[in-house]
């Protein structure tokens, strides 16, 4: 055999090196179970974390791209239901079970409509499960995050 015996037991470094390969490929398999457990809401219409804002996403592009740039609108309203203006946005996000982010590096900017914002340089480079997370702060101080599942 290529790996040492004595006797025919297997040395002790050869049983530790199959305990750590058993170790990694279970780790392997349990992010795996993880990854696909993850809640995939497909909402486009959602409260952040932490209720401060009411957000909704939508494509500008139906149906949704793929290997195009294209851009989202987003609609920014506080708990109340008031639209939200001047609100800093930064969007990022990707592909969980690939473990990748987003192909190109979409930048959010303000619309002339109060609390309408877009989200410009969106590309998908291939089908399966994305999420847009959105970091949200306000110039009086309210700052939160929402995270959107998409499906292509």
């Amino acid at each position: 055999m290529w790996h040492e015996q004595i006797d025919g037991a297997e040395t002790g470094s050869w049983k530790r090196l199959r305990t750590i390969a058993a170790a990694a490929f279970g780790l392997t398999l349990a992010g795996a179970a993880a990854a696909a457990t993850q809640v995939r809401d497909p909402a486009l219409t959602r409260t952040s974390e932490q209720g401060q804002f009411r957000v909704q996403i939508s494509s500008d592009a139906s149906p949704i791209p793929m290997r195009r740039i294209h851009s989202w609108t987003i609609r920014l309203a506080d708990d109340g239901g008031h639209s939200v203006e001047r609100a800093t946005i930064k969007v990022d996000g990707g592909m969980p079970e690939h473990h990748h982010g987003l192909p190109t590096q979409p930048e959010v900017a303000a619309t002339e409509t109060p609390g309408v914002y877009k989200i410009n340089g969106v590309r998908f480079s291939m089908t399966g499960w994305w999420v847009f997370n959105l970091d949200i702060a306000t110039p009086d101080g309210r700052a939160d995050t929402v995270t959107f599942n998409v499906t292509l």
